[in-house]
């Protein structure tokens, strides 16, 4: 596991490049932590990198955004809506490990459905400053390897 420390939205953008420039179709990245840890700032980050130029927003109403303008597509899921329903039987399931990269934000209500392959996130408010953030990254099965790569 690595861990870094953020202490503005610019470095939380910056891992995001990081981590997008390392991602190929099919990666699951699950993004753990409360409302306003920074899971969504990561997100917009990530496409970004990815050069998607749609406006990047969390998908909380639709559960699921999809952005296909950039190199490869992204599928983004708030799953806190899920927490009485559960994410059976709805099809999500068609969007994991797939022709693009997977963001779940609340991946604990989509447990069921997640790939043993993916690279687990956790974000964490830290510190006195607005935007101090602790990030931790844990690579699993064949994600281990970009967890490896970071720096």
């Amino acid at each position: 596991m690595k861990t870094f420390e953020t202490t503005d939205v610019k470095e939380t953008k910056a891992l995001a490049e990081q981590v997008a420039a390392l991602a190929e179709p099919g990666l699951v990245i699950t993004l753990n932590g409360d409302l306003g840890a920074g899971k969504t700032t990561f997100t917009k980050g990530f496409a970004l990198a990815l050069g998607v130029t749609d406006r990047v927003k969390s998908p909380t109403f639709n559960i699921l955004n999809t952005y296909e303008t950039g190199q490869i597509p992204l599928y983004h899921f708030d799953a806190y809506r899920l927490e009485e329903s559960g994410a059976a039987d709805q099809g999500f399931e068609d969007y994991l490990g797939t022709d693009g990269v997977t963001l779940i934000e609340w991946p604990q209500f989509m447990a069921d459905l997640l790939p043993n392959d993916r690279l687990v996130m956790t974000f964490e408010r830290t510190g006195n400053g607005l935007n101090d953030r602790t990030i931790t990254v844990k690579g699993l099965g064949k994600a281990e390897k970009i967890e490896e790569r970071l720096s």
